[in-house]
């Protein structure tokens, strides 16, 4: 089951749910209590399969779900519209760190970006040509469901909506210089476009194990990376009780886990496609302004 944001005609934000590989507009099958936000969605506690399959079977009772099936080409969103932090992990995994000649963490390393770095599928990686190399970085996302502060590990999982596929872009010329100066890699992770993310956010209950998940990562058809979340050196829960002992999370946050090794260059062209087994592909192209 994989539910999205998409764009209408006429600039609605609406809901849709993939159901045997056919596309339907969730928010208006879901009448009454219908939803045109996944983030309100899992604010008010109904983004679970519960509800998600109560709507969908009170419409196929009454032999009306193709009345509800979306035709011809969509318009994705970002899964997740205005999330309130965009919290990310580097260096999670070991194959990753000896890549970049980086020293095995002893405890998770978080940074972050903003919403003006939010890019849909199929939308367009965007950046000035005289920034120098810029890089992929494909990872699993994390949703959290609910608002909570000093997370146990133990816990954690409970604070869990769902899962997506994070395109962390990263100008790493530009990087590389200001962790050479001794400053913060703020900005060379925080242009517009540099965190596509989506198309399909998948309710936690339908993957059970998270960390157990394909990455693959291809540029023009070529894998570039490819790996597997049983590889991350902290996983989920602690990564969740991390963040939460810094500050409290909030329905809708989202948390990238990090990157594997195989990281490389992206240019004016290109097109990058991230796939995660259990969740889906996301695409982008690249152009260099």
């Amino acid at each position: 089951m994989k539910l999205f944001q998409f764009i209408t005609d006429k600039n609605e934000p609406q809901i849709g749910i993939v159901l045997n590989g056919k596309k339907y507009n969730f928010t208006k099958l879901s009448v009454p209590e219908s939803f045109n936000s996944l983030q309100t969605m899992i604010s008010e506690g109904r983004f679970n399969l519960e509800f998600i399959n109560g709507a969908v079977k009170s419409i196929e009772r009454n032999g009306l779900l193709d009345d509800y099936k979306i035709d011809g080409k969509i318009i994705f969103d970002v899964p997740i519209l205005n999330p309130e932090k965009i919290l990310c992990y580097g260096v999670n995994y070991v194959a990753h760190a000896v890549e970049g000649d980086n020293p095995i963490p002893t405890e998770p390393i978080l940074f972050g970006k903003f919403n003006n770095s939010l890019l849909p599928h199929n939308g367009t990686i965007q950046f000035p040509k005289n920034i120098g190399r810029v890089d992929h970085e494909i990872e699993l996302g994390v949703i959290i469901s609910k608002e909570g502060k000093n997370i146990s590990e133990e816990e954690a999982m409970d604070y869990v909506a769902g899962y997506t596929i994070i395109n962390d872009i990263s100008a790493r010329k530009m990087q590389i210089e200001d962790l050479d100066k001794g400053h913060p890699w703020l900005r060379s992770k925080s242009y517009d476009t540099f965190c596509p993310v989506g198309p399909y956010l998948i309710p936690a209950e339908v993957i059970p194990d998270p960390h157990n998940i394909d990455l693959t990562l291809k540029i023009n058809g070529e894998v570039k990376q490819q790996s597997n979340t049983s590889r991350m050196i902290f996983k989920i829960p602690r990564l969740i009780n991390f963040v939460s002992e810094i500050m409290t999370l909030k329905a809708g946050d989202i948390i990238c886990t990090g990157t594997p090794d195989g990281i490389s260059e992206i240019v004016d062209g290109d097109v990058v496609t991230c796939e995660l087994s259990e969740i889906g592909l996301l695409s982008n192209q690249v152009k260099a302004l």
